[in-house]
């Protein structure tokens, strides 16, 4: 059985959004371990002691239990050009633990920072976050991404996103876009104009 991967910002000794987190490890366990109770994420992160400054990356690898509890300075990955990519076969409906196949991918792309991809024409997500795209004040998340992410889904709940189909033939439609997880929030600031930064 293949491991599983939970991501987890630590700001200044808070883990954040460990509701949408502990959905997702129950998600999982609907899934692939309907034997087994669900581990209490919050439990597993107080068996440590978390950094009182700074932002870290707290990583939790599990199958039927934690196997591993994870954590390292938080550096962020400075993106400015993207490269369309079609997904083909790949399947990350879940949070996979191996995620060597995205890394092969960017390698595969040198003059982008991150690929964008897409299915039958269709927006999905790059490997590291979950995409956002504003058009007239309106921020628009891919109605059928190849995961689901946590900040998403808590932007979703918050209102702060709407769910449309994005067409790679429309991107020109859009002015900014704004990779969206638990390290890189939504906002004009953190965002990406558009059409210039796809090459």
């Amino acid at each position: 059985m293949f491991s599983f991967l939970e991501t987890i910002c630590v700001q200044n000794g808070q883990a954040l959004h460990l509701d949408f987190h502990q959905m997702r490890v129950n998600e999982t366990f609907d899934t692939f371990f309907q034997e087994w109770e669900p581990f209490d994420v919050h439990e597993e992160i107080s068996k440590i002691v978390l950094p009182e400054t700074g932002i870290h990356r707290l990583r939790i690898t599990y199958t039927e239990d934690p196997q591993t509890v994870e954590l390292f300075p938080y550096e962020a990955k400075v993106i400015q050009k993207f490269t369309l990519v079609d997904s083909g076969e790949i399947d990350y409906g879940f949070k996979w633990a191996e995620r060597g196949f995205f890394r092969h991918i960017l390698e595969a792309h040198p003059l982008a920072d991150e690929v964008i991809f897409h299915k039958d024409g269709i927006i999905q997500d790059c490997t590291i976050a979950n995409l956002a795209f504003l058009k007239d004040g309106v921020w628009y998340t891919p109605e059928a991404p190849m995961h689901w992410g946590t900040t998403r889904a808590r932007l979703l709940v918050e209102d702060q996103v709407e769910e449309t189909d994005i067409l790679v033939s429309e991107l020109d439609q859009y002015e900014r876009i704004c990779l969206i997880n638990v390290f890189r929030p939504l906002s004009i600031e953190n965002s990406i104009a558009l059409p210039g930064a796809i090459v």
